[in-house]
């Protein structure tokens, strides 16, 4: 438009005779823009025939949501004007806001595009920067290695790893960008970068925002079990939540009209995030006895015969058992199932498993070097379990290290089918896969079957991985597919109801919500 046309002639007069060193970037810490000057003012230093014919324009915007950080600011401008008194008019500085035409005027006019960014995810100047330099080629009709321009990348940036034409550079190492900057600007010959170009541009064209999203539905598609999930609920404190295609949320009325039929019922239960608060295990285990409310609650629903109700978690015995022991008649399962202690008993007992030493030993080698390079993390060995746990390290490198560790347990297991690895909040366990909660909670129906007779209610309540675990076992106990005979359908007489309960921190009150995210439940026959 006639806008751009302006800004391009604007920009035209005031760099003319000039190589254009382009730079446009939010201000903060991680856009490197002061490596990006440090770099540049050795540049004059080093190759001083550049000062006369080198000007960097940068562009520094600001986002209203994050605002200025005075201290990088400052600091900033401070560069400008020492390289600037140093180096007569080889800064073109200014902030605020960037319209789309003077971005890419200066684009157009730029040789160079230098980017330094300390970390950016989503960099998308070099694609814009390529196409300008095509338009370009094409008003002058040249196709030449000089009218193609250069793209000085930081290695950090988005979008490094989809071009093949440009100059990476480690933005920390501001002399190795001196050196490619000068390169640059003095058009030094690249070997093929007209195929390089050319391929990065296919690139950019066939790869548009329109273009990445309806690729990316078609992952999601693909990608699901058509039978189990359709809808997108949204994320909550780092959880994605989602339903089944016949979703709709759990009601008291529902749920208490299922309860009052059964004459059978069996409820298990998560501990943390779903019956006590969800705080650090180290904190749990500081409580010497649950809240006085909640174990009237737990004896109250023990005390009615019709009901088998399971405390099932992944906690040790002696925790569970300070916790919940003094409860009449509520069954305990610690470990996922490794120690049990029945209702209506006193004795604890334990799931008679013969170990691997060997290769025991092989993952604790494992954990333990992954322990020495990560500060704060911890070995927990349990019953038929072993667990890394890195709850108390920095959040985003523990994660990395996590499934790092997870992917070489898996190649280490690939063998061993009745092993299995869980990576789930702030841990990575390797156990017995007779150990998961499914397995816990099917044993458990199993013997309050044998004991009581068929079950008619079942309510399971839970917050992580591993009890989706639990509720994709109850599924496919309870929730198997209709038989069709003589017109009607035929199925087990079982409500059954799994709750996902999501827990959420606001920063002002805690402020536990619970959310139940997956419900499936089949009505009563009539009689």
């Amino acid at each position: 438009g006639d806008k751009f046309k302006e800004e391009v002639e604007k920009l035209r007069k005031a760099t003319r005779g000039k190589t254009v060193v382009a730079g446009v970037e939010r201000m903060s810490l991680i856009s490197g823009i002061k490596n990006k000057l440090i770099a540049y003012e050795g540049l004059l230093k080093e190759y001083r025939e550049c000062s006369d014919r080198v000007l960097l324009v940068q562009y520094c915007t600001v986002d209203s949501k994050w605002g200025f950080d005075n201290k990088i600011n400052n600091e900033i401008r401070e560069l400008v004007k020492r390289i600037n008194t140093k180096f007569p008019n080889s800064i073109l500085y200014e902030e605020g806001p960037v319209s789309n035409e003077k971005r890419l005027a200066l684009f157009m006019v730029a040789e160079v595009l230098l980017i330094t960014s300390l970390r950016d995810g989503f960099c998308l100047a070099p694609f814009e920067f390529m196409i300008a330099k095509e338009v370009r080629s094409r008003l002058r009709h040249q196709k030449s290695n000089n009218s193609l321009g250069t793209v000085i990348l930081s290695e950090f940036a988005g979008c490094v790893s989809a071009m093949s034409s440009i100059c990476r550079v480690n933005p920390y190492v501001t002399t190795k960008i001196t050196e490619e900057l000068y390169n640059a600007v003095q058009m030094a010959p690249v070997a093929n970068k007209k195929a390089k170009f050319k391929h990065d541009l296919e690139y950019i064209e066939s790869h548009s925002t329109e273009n990445w999203i309806r690729s990316l539905v078609a992952d999601i598609k693909s990608g699901r079990n058509k039978n189990e999930v359709a809808l997108y609920l949204g994320a909550i404190s780092n959880k994605i939540l989602k339903a089944g295609r016949q979703f709709k949320n759990l009601t008291l009325e529902e749920i208490t009209s299922s309860y009052v039929k059964a004459v059978n019922r069996v409820i298990l239960l998560d501990v943390k995030g779903t019956i006590i608060p969800n705080m650090p295990k180290a904190v749990i285990e500081t409580i010497d006895e649950i809240p006085g409310e909640l174990s009237m609650l737990l004896e109250y629903f023990c005390s009615d015969e019709r009901n088998t109700v399971y405390i099932l978690c992944g906690y040790h015995r002696e925790l569970v058992d300070k916790l919940f022991g003094k409860v009449l008649k509520l069954g305990l399962a610690a470990e996922y199932g490794y120690h049990f202690r029945p209702p209506n008993e006193t004795e604890w007992k334990t799931i008679n498993i013969s170990q691997n030493m060997e290769l025991s030993e092989k993952i604790l080698d494992i954990f333990r070097w992954y322990t020495s390079k990560t500060d704060g993390s911890e070995i927990e060995v349990k019953g038929g379990a072993l667990a890394w746990v890195y709850r108390e390290c920095d959040l985003e490198f523990g994660n990395w290290q996590a499934k790092e560790l997870g992917n070489a347990l898996k190649a280490l297991l690939a063998n061993h089918p009745e092993l299995v690895v869980t990576h789930d909040q702030g841990f990575v366990e390797v156990k017995i896969k007779r150990l998961e909660k499914g397995e816990c909670a099917k044993t458990i129906l199993e013997e309050v079957k044998k004991r009581k007779g068929n079950i008619d209610f079942v309510c399971a309540m839970g917050d992580d991985i591993a009890n989706e675990h639990m509720f994709s076992t109850l599924n496919s106990l309870f929730v198997k597919e209709a038989i069709h005979s003589h017109g009607k359908m035929k199925s087990k007489d079982c409500s059954l109801f799994t709750l996902s309960l999501i827990h959420i921190s606001e920063p002002t009150r805690q402020a536990e919500i619970s959310y139940a995210v997956f419900c499936l439940k089949k009505k009563k026959k009539k009689k």
